[in-house]
């Protein structure tokens, strides 16, 4: 069959690749036509509005300012410490099974119990430690100490608990570190709208509590007792994606997150004392800064302990980009690692001078099984059995070497059996005579080795070859006429640095012969011999060389380039090099010959490297980030300089310390017994480094907010359990408020939605560390929210003073006009005189002074008064007395208890509500109802010959009382009997009038009742069949919906 003919290409009429090209043509042909109408008329291309381009200028200008940081010394390590991811949420919302979900995506192996960290291998170059977060309030400030990115888990069929605000309120006080929630139980949820709008209010609460925009997972379903695989897949990429930011206090204080503990206290102690101090070694990555040997550290739960030892160990699950670089993006089975010595998982346990291999017997056996039953069986150490080995360095040699011809003080001689010692190479250290020789002879054979290395490269191959064969060390023969020759040899190689500075060749029968001997003869190799007469002395021939040093002639009229060569200024600026190039290549010919239209293009190209340079500096077109650019170079230098300084291992940890990222075994003695009896992997345990600072005990000025959750207001001095830096202890704070007058005055209870100062007793911290409070270390019982306050330390001042007010009274006992003798106020002469000038203050307002003691009664004194005071007044005194702040510090040492709960001191009110006691009434502090006398004036008396001198209006118009009654009010009225009938006529017709009204408002009544009885009948009708067309209404809608989904 013929082949078909070529087709021609036919061009694409329709697709994307169409569209793309259709696209880019007409976005050129828009920019010619722009372009052209821009030059035709440029003012209808100008700004049409100023004050709405300056706005879009300036926020542009804002938006890129905020962008701008101060840079940070880079101190990622160069091998980082795994991920810390900490699962945190109230019981019973799947913490276990989201675990165990994730250790089976990553490492394909089935966790049956979590206990402790988990930590897997996740990527070529990142690891991640898994840990479960208790729900226990030390448990999750611990964790969000540590935690790098923490899995907040909520239960969608009941919402958010408790639990969940109260560690984002921890994690806020604690740097806040990076939150995604999740999502659980969703299946239990009605598929449709209520689960979208569940979703969507748990969603919108989050991203109120956390940040707007702030991660969700939902996992929907569950298979095997796990989660969805696909869910899983989700949340694992976004965890190995996620960027963490460092946080000052972690980057600035080393710590540990244990792993693992090991009891390494002296067996016989224990045999002797059982509750003996123990000696603990902790397990654990570094993390944050460097740990050295002599920190100090809090082990939180613990207390305050010393470092007795730290060895750095093998990483149990180091990454594999460490080991091998693959071109494969994925892990291979042996790379997926597993590391959980707590939850009894992970295989191998690497100590410091150990490897343990744990082993059931339900595993199959195969050879590694059988290779670990032969080694448990040897009877004998591996020294002793090299001890007693001989080794053949050489294949053809008879000769063997025991561990016993070894000794460190002197060197001893291989003997060979098939070979005669050799004479006449002086290398014989069996005598003792020719020591000195040989140490001369083994110096020779380092210079050789180091400067000749290349060039008897192929001898000591051939020296191989003949030693595999005849067995004998020929390297050794003839060392001393190698060195000789190796010497002459660089000698007649080495450059002449005559020529290399000054750019002459010389040899020797120039004007430097003489200087240097020959001394390929000499028998001495190692020293220079100078020749006896240098030449040097006659001035001729130093004259030939005086101008090439500092103190001669230089020339100066353009000879440099003919004397010195030419040189290259490493520091000038690449374009001034390409500038000037020009200019510097030109000879003096071809300057005479410039025309002006040259010249006057050179003074143009001057003139615009001149405002190039005026731009870039001060125009607004220039660099503006200039300044940032130079703080990030100045940052990157100094932290090139320090891994340069710091290239050698052994010298890096004898000054900086252990380098975060690096798995460390830290030994402290005098532990507590408790942390070894009582230890439960389910509780975290952190070790911190604490600062010089932080060593101090002191009192801390911190301002403090009491949390608008918690239901009751703190009282001064009450027992508050406070988490600052790495510790948690109990303490008695004393809240005051700073007045204008920059007093502390102190306040008996915090302010209901203010801030205010409170002073406790602790270890000293840098300001600005934040804090939070609770109640207790473990109230468990409570069901209201357990942080009590937060707050920040402002300073150390050690000279705090809080001042309450005092107010004394006293009674005058004589009163002289201006004058008073007080009592009352005082109890002494001393306390009396400490207050003299003070002012004091009557009930009625009238203001004093003290001024003198008394002699009698102890405590009087005399004081004057703008006024004369009465007998019955009663005196203030106003004046302010300083607060001792109570020294009390107590630790939190859940940790060391077996319920891993702690109860420090309690409150009055707690021990009051346990022994049923009610609060204590004084009588006097009660409220009582004032009872006022009814007083009651004497009449005004005005005189009769005043009276008869006022006008009348202000004359009293009061009678007086007769003492007789008049004829009207002393006479009886008597009347007729026709006013008697009209009296009783008329009280008749009105007692009929109110019957016959009573009886209308009975029947009004009645018929009221009737009427509101038939309207509620008929009003429950129109309610039945209002009902009956709404359920109509919404089945008949339900219908439309369902048919809309489908």
């Amino acid at each position: 069959m013929d082949a078909d003919p070529q087709r021609s290409h036919k061009k694409r009429k329709a697709g994307a690749k169409f569209n793309k090209k259709k696209k880019r043509k007409l976005d050129e042909d828009e920019s010619a036509v722009d372009t052209d109408a821009k030059k035709r008329n440029p003012k209808a291309f100008s700004f049409q509005a100023v004050n709405k381009t300056a706005r879009i200028v300036h926020r542009a200008l804002d938006k890129q300012t905020k962008k701008h940081h101060v840079p940070e010394v880079d101190r990622t390590p160069v091998e980082p410490p795994p991920t810390l991811v900490a699962v945190v949420g109230p019981p019973k919302c799947g913490k276990t099974t989201l675990i165990r979900s994730l250790v089976k995506h990553y490492t394909k192996q089935n966790v049956n119990q979590v206990k402790g960290p988990l930590t897997v291998v996740t990527g070529k170059n990142r690891r991640c430690t898994f840990f479960e977060c208790p729900n226990d309030i030390s448990s999750m400030i611990d964790v969000a100490k540590v935690a790098d990115l923490v899995l907040l888990m909520v239960d969608a069929n009941f919402g958010f608990e408790m639990e969940i605000f109260e560690f984002l309120n921890i994690a806020q006080a604690h740097g806040l570190p990076r939150i995604m929630g999740v999502l659980t139980h969703l299946d239990m949820l009605k598929v449709g709208k209520a689960m979208n709008r569940t979703k969507r209010t748990l969603k919108h609460r989050f991203w109120t509590e956390v940040h707007n925009g702030a991660k969700l997972f939902y996992l929907s379903s569950m298979s095997f007792d796990l989660y969805n695989k696909r869910d899983i897949l989700n949340l694992a990429r976004f965890i190995s994606v996620m960027k963490f930011k460092v946080l000052t206090w972690r980057a600035t204080h080393p710590y540990i997150v244990v792993d693992r503990v090991e009891d390494l206290t002296d067996p016989e102690q224990l045999d002797k004392n059982k509750k003996c101090d123990r000696t603990v070694g902790l397990y654990g990555w570094v993390r944050g800064a460097n740990l050295k040997s002599d920190t100090s550290v809090h082990v939180c739960g613990v207390g305050d302990h010393v470092i007795s030892d730290i060895s750095l160990l093998t990483d149990p699950c180091p990454p594999p980009g460490k080991e091998k670089s693959s071109r494969r993006r994925t892990l291979n089975e042996k790379e997926r690692l597993l590391y959980g010595p707590m939850a009894g998982v992970g295989g191998l346990i690497y100590d410091k001078d150990a490897i343990y291999i744990q082993t059931t017997e339900r595993q199959k056996k195969n050879e590694g099984d059988d290779l670990i039953s032969e080694l448990a069986q040897q009877k004998e150490t591996l020294d002793e059995k090299l001890g007693t080995t001989e080794i053949s360095i050489f294949s053809g040699s008879t000769g063997r070497i025991k561990n016993d011809d070894f000794n460190d003080g002197e060197r001893r001689k291989m003997i060979f059996d098939n070979e005669d010692e050799e004479e006449g190479d002086g290398d014989d250290d069996s005598d003792e005579e020719n020591n000195e020789e040989d140490l001369e002879d083994d110096m020779d054979d380092e210079e050789y080795y180091e400067s000749d290395a290349e060039e008897d490269q192929s001898d000591e191959e051939e020296g191989e070859r003949d030693d595999m064969i005849v067995g004998a060390a020929r390297w050794k023969k003839n060392i001393a006429n190698k060195a000789k020759e190796s010497f002459i040899q660089r000698q007649l190689n080495a450059k002449n640095l005559h020529s290399i500075i000054y750019g002459e060749d010389t040899d020797s029968s120039g004007q430097f012969a003489g200087l240097v001997a020959e001394t390929r003869t000499s028998v001495d190799c190692t020293r220079h011999v100078w020749a006896g007469e240098s030449g040097w002395e006659d001035p001729d021939r130093r004259d030939t060389i005086r101008d090439c040093f500092v103190t001669g002639d230089w020339g100066g009229d353009g000879d440099e380039d003919e004397g010195f060569g030419d040189f290259e200024d490493l520091e000038a600026d690449p374009e001034e090099d390409g500038d000037n190039a020009d200019v510097e290549e030109e000879t003096p010919q071809d300057t005479e010959e410039a025309t002006p239209e040259e010249e006057k293009s050179k003074y143009e190209k001057k003139k615009e490297k001149l405002k190039k340079l005026f731009d870039t500096d001060y125009d607004e077109n220039g660099d503006e980030s200039k300044y940032f650019a130079d703080l990030q170079e100045e940052v990157d230098t100094q932290t090139r300089t320090n891994k340069e300084f710091f290239a050698d291992e052994a010298h890096r940890e004898r000054y900086e310390g252990y380098r975060a990222g690096q798995y460390v075994r830290v030994t402290i003695s005098n532990m507590p017994c408790e942390l070894i009896e009582t230890l439960d992997p389910h509780y975290p345990l952190v070790v911190g480094g604490v600062a010089n600072l932080e060593h101090q005990m002191g009192l801390l000025q911190t301002r403090t907010k009491r949390h608008r959750w918690y239901p009751k207001i703190l009282k001064n001095q009450d027992p508050i359990v406070v988490s600052l830096g790495w510790r948690r202890f109990q303490t008695r704070p004393v809240y005051s408020i700073q007045d204008h007058n920059m007093r502390q005055r102190m306040l008996k209870y915090t302010p209901e939605h203010m801030h205010c100062h409170a002073t406790f007793y602790g270890p000293l911290a840098p300001p600005n560390t934040t804090f939070i409070a609770t109640q207790g270390a473990t109230d468990k019982k409570t069901s209201s929210f357990r942080i009590v306050a937060t707050g920040v330390v402002l300073g150390l001042d050690k000279t705090i003073d809080v001042v309450k007010k005092l107010k004394l009274t006293g009674t005058p006992y004589k009163i002289f006009k201006n004058t008073a003798f007080l009592k009352g106020m005082f109890s002494s002469i001393l306390e009396v005189s400490k207050f003299e000038g003070a002012m004091i203050k009557t009930v009625s307002g009238i203001r004093g002074q003290v001024k003198r003691a008394l002699s009698a009664p102890p405590g009087a004194f005399r004081a004057s008064f703008e006024d004369k005071i009465q007998i019955s007044d009663i005196v203030f005194l106003r004046c302010w007395v300083s607060v001792d702040i109570p020294k009390f510090y107590t630790p939190v040492i859940n940790l060391l208890t077996v319920d891993k709960t702690w109860s420090g001191m309690r409150t009055v009110a707690e021990l009051r509500r346990e022994r049923g006691e009610t609060i204590p009434v004084k009588q006097d502090s009660l409220y009582k109802e004032i009872e006022r006398q009814q007083k009651v004036f004497k009449p005004l008396v005005v005189s009769k010959s005043l009276q008869k001198n006022l006008p009348f209006k202000t004359k009293p118009k009061v009678e007086n009382k007769r003492k007789k009654q008049l004829y009207v009010t002393k006479r009886a009225v008597v009347s007729e009997p026709g006013e008697r009938r009209l009296t009783t006529l008329m009280q008749q017709l009105l007692t009929a009038q109110k019957e016959s009204d009573k009886k209308k408002m009975e029947k009004k009544n009645k018929e009221k009742e009737k009427y509101l009885a038939e309207q509620a009948k008929i009003t429950a009708k129109r309610g039945e069949k209002a009902k009956e067309r709404r359920k109509i209404f919404y089945q008949k809608n339900a219908k439309k919906d369902q048919a809309g989904e489908e």
